[in-house]
């Protein structure tokens, strides 16, 4: 319900200017801020939150703060790494992805069986591509750890 006024959909008719929440429109006011809080240790959030809203975490411990400051003395003095680093988290968080989409496609084709599953060819090979790209990826997996 509060989407309109995360993602900044302003409407104007004349001078004025409005957000609709639900089927009710709201006068906006440009010095409008909305700060949410939680008491959560460390809260995750959708993809879709950090696109729509600055997330900021003042639960710093010193390890934390350490890894930030690393990170920033990291991107100044070695880019090359600092991209490295970036593109291999970015591969992690593929590969992960990759792991859902084959466990939900394997499910899938075992709820959509029918007769002996030992005997359905499109499954056996299903599963063992599956299995391939599990073990490939995971060995990825612990290699970047």
């Amino acid at each position: 319900i509060i989407d309109p006024v995360l993602e900044h959909n302003i409407q104007r008719v004349g001078g004025r200017k409005f957000v609709v929440l639900g089927d009710t429109e709201v006068d906006w006011d440009d010095n409008f801020r909305l700060y949410l809080t939680t008491k959560r240790n460390n809260p995750s959030y959708s993809p879709e939150v950090y696109v729509k809203t600055m997330v900021i975490n003042y639960g710093v411990t010193r390890q934390g703060l350490q890894d930030q400051l690393l990170n920033v003395v990291v991107g100044h003095e070695r880019p090359d790494l600092e991209r490295m680093f970036n593109d291999l988290v970015q591969e992690m968080s593929d590969n992960k992805g990759l792991l859902k989409q084959l466990e939900d496609t394997l499910l899938r084709e075992l709820a959509n069986s029918t007769g002996l599953i030992l005997d359905n060819e499109e499954l056996i090979t299903t599963l063992e591509n599956t299995k391939a790209k599990t073990v490939e990826i995971s060995q990825k997996l612990e290699q970047s750890k």
